[in-house]
């Protein structure tokens, strides 16, 4: 036992780790409210998990708090795409949505590339992609915002 912090080796251990593992999830979720990190947290464990259902859910009810959530829309669009080829439309109008509200972002590029492709149409997925690998190769290794 540590006299001068009143805890042990293991606890101090510990609390490293929580705090690590805080300060990534942070980073992840770009600092978002409260009940928007929770929602977040939740669907991305259900669909990890194989709970569709359950993740759609969650990921509407995230767009019902805040409706111009880039991260939240990318993951909708990319959900939908697995789940059934009928909701292409949707899920490349929720991508679309998502460059028009942040252009730069590579992952959202991405996912419409898929989404194109899906769809059969190979040169506006080749579009994508390479729009997603240009943007990949200028991104820097960690953010301006964290930095500050």
């Amino acid at each position: 036992m540590n006299m001068k912090f009143g805890m042990d080796w293991q606890t101090c251990t510990l609390a490293f780790h929580i705090l690590r593992m805080q300060r990534h999830v942070w980073r992840k979720l770009e600092v978002l409210s409260s009940t928007q990190q929770t929602l977040c947290i939740q669907k991305m464990m259900f669909e990890r998990q194989g709970e569709n259902d359950k993740a759609l859910s969650a990921y509407i009810n995230a767009l019902l708090i805040e409706p111009n959530h880039v991260q939240c829309k990318i993951l909708l669009g990319s959900l939908l795409t697995k789940m059934d080829p009928g909701m292409l439309p949707l899920a490349k109008a929720l991508l679309s949505d998502a460059l028009r509200i942040e252009p730069t972002n590579r992952v959202a590029w991405y996912h419409l590339g898929l989404v194109h492709r899906d769809d059969g149409r190979v040169a506006d997925a080749a579009d994508c992609f390479q729009a997603a690998s240009m943007l990949e190769e200028s991104d820097p290794i960690e953010k301006f915002s964290s930095i500050l």
